[in-house]
């Protein structure tokens, strides 16, 4: 009997499954799920005129990204060159004018100048080469101007000027009074060397010392009393020390013309002395004029004549004494109307005139006119009404009608 054989276990079989490619499964899924945005398949007509449209466009933007690069480099190219010029410029103006011209020069700076103005004038006395840049200097490194008189050189560097500037200068300056002003006239004088109306009306209302003082009657003003002269000052002194000065140097003057005992001999006060001289050196100029003008009017008042002098109601009405400048103007000043000297001084007398009213000449004339025209600054002087009219007809044929 055969032995039963087992069974052998047959293997399972396993069937092979074919896999699509990931890359098939992508394109599929793209193809099926995104169908309705990618639209339907372009034909080859329809796919060149979209290519043509692509290189249109790619055109058009890179010429725009062309114009942009070279409108971005023009505009850099031009602020490079503004910066150059404004730098060369800089340091030109900051350089000195004049590196060989070391000598010293007077500056004198005004009270209340503005930076404009000191800028303009600096500019115009060669020591900066512009002004505009010396005015950006300063306001760059807060510079502050000091008023005053400095001492500056054309090869100073433009920082050396400011620098200069910048420190108060207490050197001497020369301050001129000129003769023939009034107190009112005056004011542009001290005004021209930096005193303010304040400074002014100050000084005015101080009090000084002199013996001359004295002879003014009671509360007269400084008029007649400021003597013309050039006063050497330090250039941040006070106007008071300058009016005094004048009054010091009118009190020396005095002394040594004897003025007050030539008035005197005269019959005039020191005062009156003053007043006449002061209408003298309105009338005329010249030392020998002066002095024919000086018996003109001695021989008026002696004899009851108005003087007839026309500065002195010109004075009035500058004054504000009365509302007419000519010979109708109605105040005791005005010697056309009224009778002897006028009350007071109208302006500072010049020595020549001080001396002509202390010692006049010896003469009979009454009258005197001044010719115009070819007679400019001759004078003519009549010892009657007639001979004054036949001069006036000869010699003064516009300003005298």
């Amino acid at each position: 009997m055969e032995p039963i054989k087992k069974p052998v276990p047959r293997k399972p079989v396993v069937k092979k499954i074919k896999r699509r490619p990931s890359f098939d499964i992508a394109r599929n899924f793209i193809e099926m799920n995104f169908a309705i945005l990618l639209g339907p398949e372009l034909t080859p007509k329809e796919a060149k005129k979209v290519q043509k449209k692509e290189r249109k466009r790619e055109r058009r933007e890179t010429r725009e990204k062309h114009r942009v690069r070279r409108a971005i480099l023009s505009g850099l190219a031009l602020v490079g060159l503004c910066i150059i010029a404004a730098s060369i410029w800089w340091n030109t103006s900051l350089s000195p004018v004049d590196n060989n011209d070391t000598n010293m020069r007077t500056f004198v700076v005004d009270k209340g100048a503005s930076t404009e103005e000191v800028a303009n004038a600096l500019q115009k006395a060669n020591f900066i080469r512009n002004a505009l840049a010396y005015r950006i200097y300063v306001r760059l490194h807060n510079t502050t101007i000091q008023a005053g008189s400095h001492s500056l050189s054309s090869s100073y560097s433009m920082a050396k000027i400011a620098e200069k500037l910048s420190k108060a200068d207490v050197s001497e300056i020369d301050i001129q009074v000129p003769p023939g002003l009034t107190l009112k006239q005056l004011r542009s004088t001290w005004k021209k060397y930096g005193y303010t109306d304040t400074d002014i009306d100050t000084a005015y209302a101080a009090t000084y010392t002199g013996n001359i003082l004295a002879t003014r009657p009671e509360g007269a003003s400084l008029e007649g009393y400021i003597y013309p002269d050039t006063y050497r000052v330090y250039s941040n002194a006070k106007l008071e020390t300058i009016i005094q000065k004048a009054i010091d140097q009118f009190e020396l003057v005095a002394a040594q013309n004897d003025l007050q005992a030539s008035f005197a001999a005269h019959g005039l006060t020191f005062y009156k002395g003053v007043t006449m001289a002061s209408m003298v050196t309105r009338e005329v100029r010249g030392a020998e004029d002066r002095k024919l003008v000086a018996s003109v009017f001695y021989n008026r008042l002696k004899s009851g004549i108005t003087l007839g002098s026309d500065p002195t109601f010109k004075y009035a009405y500058s004054q504000g004494l009365c509302n007419s400048n000519g010979p109708l103007c109605d105040s005791p000043y005005n010697t056309r109307l009224y009778q002897g000297l006028p009350p007071g001084p109208i302006a500072n007398p010049e020595l020549s005139a001080l001396q002509a009213t202390a010692n006049p000449a010896t003469t009979d004339y009454y009258y005197f006119v001044s010719g115009d025209g070819a007679y400019k600054d001759q004078n003519f002087f009549a010892r009657t009404l007639e001979e004054h009219s036949a001069n006036i007809r000869a010699y003064c044929k516009e300003s005298c009608q």
